[in-house]
């Protein structure tokens, strides 16, 4: 588990959260923060109160392919990444269990390294625009082509686990493959933060 002693606790004015479902983990910002920070990201932020942003392999992600081969060849042979970008323009969080999803409290330049990771990210073209994926599935949000390299020791976990040791968060992402090994990271960090009170009991429960 994290090392409480690197768990932020001064100067945590900025809440991320946390969410994984079955396989898969993604990170939810504050929209306004996003749009203030992000190079990528300020025209899906626009008129919305959340961002949510995952990654995965393209074709898999994406839903072109569901099958299994395209599930092994996602893990042995991906030909391509890419990031998933959901919005809310109203509160998610009736719509994500409670069990799923854990809000962390870091600083500003904590959100500041995690949002510079993010647009990382993202692939860019010759001209230095993000580059648009069509998404094969309905009410999926929108799909950007990344920079990453997914594969079988490079998965959505680990990415997320990478984004959360963006924020300053002492978490491990090395070989922590499966969402849960990730989430359980999180839930510790938030846990603790809340025992101090930089996190309110309801807030996680609640809508916002």
């Amino acid at each position: 588990m994290p090392n409480k002693q690197k768990i932020p606790i001064a100067n945590t004015e900025h809440t991320l959260y946390f969410i994984y479902r079955e396989w898969h983990t993604s990170i939810m910002l504050d929209a306004a923060t996003v749009s203030r920070y992000s190079q990528h990201l300020q025209a899906e932020a626009a008129g919305q109160q959340f961002v949510r942003i995952g990654w995965g392999d393209g074709d898999y992600f994406t839903g072109k392919s569901k099958s299994f081969g395209a599930a092994t060849k996602a893990l042995l042979a991906s030909d391509y990444s890419a990031l998933q970008v959901l919005t809310y323009a109203q509160s998610p969080f009736g719509q994500i269990p409670t069990d799923t999803r854990v809000a962390i409290a870091i600083s500003d330049k904590g959100m500041r390294r995690l949002i510079r990771y993010l647009d990382k990210s993202f692939a860019l073209d010759a001209s230095g625009n993000i580059i648009s994926l069509p998404s094969y599935a309905t009410d999926t949000g929108h799909f950007y082509q990344s920079s990453g390299d997914y594969g079988l020791f490079s998965n959505c976990n680990t990415w997320s686990g990478r984004a959360l040791q963006a924020a300053k968060l002492p978490v491990r992402s090395g070989l922590q493959l499966t969402a849960q090994s990730v989430f359980e990271q999180a839930r510790f960090i938030s846990n603790y933060q809340q025992s101090l009170g930089l996190i309110e009991q309801g807030s996680l429960a609640t809508a916002e």
